[in-house]
């Protein structure tokens, strides 16, 4: 997947090492992308600013070097199966300074945006499971196919509850929506808890269903969804509550979750009604703490909607 990104593209036109490229977007404050002297894709940014102390996360080695009349400080990625994450990043911390013309702020603002992005870019620990990868895959088609495009990208984002293990994946107004991602094929869908598909007002659910793909399969991966997401998310306010949802889940941006490829062979919406076959808390007895269930979809097609949310 080819990001729409002028930086991305920019890295792909090839440098040799320890070359850069400058960036014209802000003709106050020298940036730069290339490749540092050990031939790591790097952003760098030049200026006489007073340094700070930053730290290194796991995946981006920071430097930072005094010159005879300026000062630069330069982030180089050490995994390049994260180009496109990086080259995001890259824009992201051009687009932070965008009509700065202090070389100090533009420094200390580029810093700050480090400091937000350094939880997706932790260690390649592969930590989620294919169940987590596809439910998270299901909640972010959603959030970017439909909430984005009908509500716009901050109520969306802040519609947006599943990371925070809420009860309900997206809950905004009076309206209240589930999200479940099954297999392809499969039959029954799992509800985690008697609140899941509980309230006082009506919702919907929302099941995605994954065929599973070879990995050389252009198909759906959990990375790519999250970087067309970051591409499309301007404000920085956003993107970082954006980010911080991600972190929550235990999303770390790994390359290992790209060995997971899928299809959507179909995606089905249900009004959950009254006549809604679910567990009531108020129906059941006080002394049922919990419980778990599972819905068969096929019994399902008399409660089948388009877009009951709008």
């Amino acid at each position: 997947m080819k990001t729409n990104n002028s930086i991305f593209d920019t890295f792909k036109e090839g440098f040799d090492a320890g070359f850069y490229k400058r960036l014209n977007g802000n003709s106050a404050l020298d940036l730069y992308v290339g490749k540092n002297d050990s031939g790591l894709y790097s952003f760098e940014y030049r200026g006489a600013f007073t340094p700070i102390k930053v730290k290194c996360s796991e995946l981006i080695l920071v430097e930072q070097f005094k010159h005879d009349s300026f000062n630069s400080i330069c982030f180089s990625l050490e995994k390049d199966e994260l180009l496109e994450r990086f080259s995001i990043f890259c824009q992201d911390l051009a687009d932070a300074v965008d009509g700065i013309t202090d070389v100090n702020q533009g420094y200390k603002e580029i810093c700050n945006r480090f400091f937000s992005w350094k939880k997706l870019f932790k260690p390649s620990t592969g930590n989620l499971t294919e169940p987590e990868i596809m439910g998270i895959i299901g909640e972010l088609l959603f959030l970017k196919d439909t909430m984005i495009p009908t509500f716009g990208v901050e109520k969306a984002i802040e519609s947006w509850m599943g990371p925070e293990k809420t009860h309900k994946d997206f809950s905004f107004d009076d309206k209240w929506i589930e999200i479940k991602t099954v297999s392809s094929g499969k039959e029954l869908v799992k509800i985690s808890s008697i609140e899941q598909l509980d309230g006082n007002e009506n919702g919907s659910l929302v099941v995605f269903a994954l065929e599973k793909m070879s990995t050389n399969y252009k198909g759906l991966k959990l990375n790519n969804i999250v970087n067309a997401l970051l591409i499309n998310i301007h404000n920085q306010f956003v993107r970082d509550v954006f980010m911080s949802k991600l972190s929550t889940y235990g999303y770390e941006g790994s390359p290992e979750y790209d060995n997971y490829v899928y299809e959507i062979t179909d995606c089905l919406t249900f009004a959950v009604t009254e006549d809604f076959p679910r567990l009531r808390r108020d129906l059941l007895p006080r002394a049922i703490a919990k419980s778990q269930y599972e819905i068969i979809l096929s019994e399902l097609d008399t409660f089948k909607s388009t877009t009951p949310w709008r």
